[in-house]
């Protein structure tokens, strides 16, 4: 008998909303051994059913690709979404082919939705950092005139950067960008999740695409669902869990995923955030502190947001508790080429604006210096390996 993964998804009515259950199981294989996720959609109660099953297709999809057999769907799938699920995973077979298979997979139907005759409406991803930032003001406030996204809520997911076991972490975080989304106007949205925890999979791989299983959560609602982009066109990192090449794969017939910002480098984007007070108070970009409702101001992304800001003039934003110290830049801890991307993207923007001051230094500094530890380590690298091939 062939092997298969089954997806089966249920809803049912909980004391805070609506909770929609996934079941992964192998064929074969004890059910003890099944795989249980949940999607709470908090404050909804009147909700339907799915009508496709497509986001959550897109939620597993890493999992699947890693067990390596046909994915059964026991629902519908909209067609867009099964031929746009087929390239998603021919993209991250090429990239990491020693990890991920493509596979078949089979829904129990096939469906074409067309598109509805109502006003289209978009939602959009929204965690407090930068990026999500940068996207609700520019659409929300039609800074792109007609090509503005008719945006109207955001989505905030308990799960991924707050744990499911620290619920007042994650009402102290919408305590905190609270002002700024009432005060452009917005719905907040919420989504309880444990598919970070529970799914097992590599979250710089699959980032996006599990946020893309929450957004489609929503796709009864809204036509759009915007995610921001984490790097420019001009700097695209591959393999990553979310790029122009690949994010508008997760899409179906009911929602269209957009992935939004991608002509800006971060420190653009904060040229348009520092216009507004109110997001330079809210802003949340921390992920390493312990009270993940605050930023920590020390760690690698704090001090790299703190450039960001120092490069369009602002020294003092709200969102920290304390100055950047010229030392921090030098102890910035860089451990993949991402990082690197990001500092770069920093000095670029200074010297095409002429921007200077004592951390301009520093910052150069602390890039030569990742650059020389690069290219002794391969030096080390290439000699053991002249040294091995001789002894051979």
């Amino acid at each position: 008998m062939s092997e298969y993964l089954e997806l089966t998804v249920t809803q049912v009515p909980i004391n805070d909303g609506l909770r929609r259950s996934v079941r992964l199981h192998k064929t074969g294989a004890d059910e003890k051994e099944d795989l249980s996720l949940f999607f709470d959609l908090v404050g909804d109660t009147e909700t339907p059913a799915p009508r496709t099953l497509d986001g959550f297709m897109f939620g597993i999809i890493f999992f699947a690709m890693e067990y390596g057999r046909p994915l059964r769907v026991h629902g519908a799938v909209s067609r867009s979404a099964l031929l746009n699920i087929s390239e998603f995973q021919s993209a991250w077979v090429c990239w990491r082919p020693n990890k991920y298979k493509k596979i078949e997979i089979i829904p129990d139907e096939i469906v074409d939705i067309p598109t509805g005759a109502h006003a289209p409406r978009a939602v959009s991803a929204f965690s407090g950092g930068v990026d999500g930032t940068f996207t609700a003001i520019r659409h929300k406030l039609l800074q792109l005139g007609n090509a503005s996204y008719p945006l109207t809520d955001v989505l905030f997911v308990h799960g991924f950067d707050v744990p499911l076991g620290k619920p007042e972490t994650f009402d102290l975080l919408l305590q905190r960008v609270r002002p700024l989304i009432d005060e452009l106007g917005l719905k907040i949205r919420i989504v309880r999740t444990n598919l970070k925890e529970a799914a097992g999979q590599y979250w710089e791989d699959s980032f996006g695409a599990q946020l893309a299983a929450c957004l489609h959560n929503y796709s009864h609602c809204f036509d759009y669902a915007l995610m921001g982009s984490g790097e420019p066109y001009t700097n695209i990192f591959y393999p990553w869990g979310s790029t122009p090449a690949t994010d508008y794969l997760m899409s179906g017939d009911q929602m269209r995923l957009v992935l939004d910002g991608s002509a800006y480098t971060r420190t653009e984007k904060m040229q348009t955030l520092r216009q507004y007070p109110t997001a330079l108070k809210t802003l949340k970009v921390c992920w390493e502190g312990t009270a993940q409702d605050r930023n920590c101001g020390v760690c690698e992304k704090c001090i790299r947001t703190k450039l960001n800001l120092l490069a369009v003039g602002v020294s003092d934003a709200p969102c920290f508790d304390q100055p950047l110290e010229l030392e921090q830049i030098q102890k910035i801890r860089l451990i993949n080429d991402a990082q690197l991307l990001e500092l770069k993207t920093i000095q670029d923007f200074v010297k095409e604006h002429g921007v200077d001051g004592p951390w301009v230094g520093y910052l150069e500094r602390r890039i030569s210096s990742y650059l020389d530890s690069k290219k002794k380590k391969k030096t080390r690298l290439e000699r053991i390996a002249h040294k091995v091939f001789n002894l051979n």
